[in-house]
């Protein structure tokens, strides 16, 4: 009787032991499965906003631009997954780098409709120059964007 009633007692503390490990096995899957979740649908777990956080320039191919030919170029605000921002009608200097390039700008300075603009940039030699957008006004600043051109002889 008393091999029993101790065998009965460490059955019951093993079964306490059982039932301690299912939960913790529980809680370890649960957690690995909402890791997985979490990557695998980070819009679900991570809404994304529509609002433009930065500048984009959609310039030409830089084997498609051609000397003495207006190419025409995009800017537009994007949010942070590069989606146009429709509501946005800032202003945008645009820049370009050398200085004392041959290329010009049809304007300096544009504002964007409905999230986005175009302009021309022409050059009248063969080079490579840096074509910068910088956020001047409007509701909340943009980070600028930068686009390198490479004009090409005989296209």
């Amino acid at each position: 009787m008393q091999i029993e009633r101790g065998l009965h007692h460490s059955l019951k503390r093993w079964r306490k032991v059982e039932i301690v490990q299912t939960l913790l096995s529980a809680l370890i899957i649960l957690a690995i499965l909402s890791l997985a979740s979490y990557y695998a649908l980070p819009n679900l777990f991570r809404p994304t906003s529509r609002e433009a956080v930065k500048l984009v320039l959609n310039a030409p191919s830089p084997n498609s631009i051609a000397i003495g030919r207006p190419e025409v170029v995009r800017v537009y605000a994007a949010n942070a997954e590069g989606n146009i921002d429709r509501s946005r009608n800032d202003t945008v200097e645009l820049k370009l780098e050398p200085p004392n390039s041959s290329a010009k700008l049809s304007v300096t300075s544009v504002t964007l409709v409905d999230g986005e603009a175009t302009f021309t940039v022409i050059s009248s030699k063969s080079e490579v120059f840096t074509l910068t957008a910088t956020w001047v006004q409007g509701r909340t600043p943009l980070r600028s964007a930068v686009a390198s051109l490479n004009f090409l002889h005989g296209w």
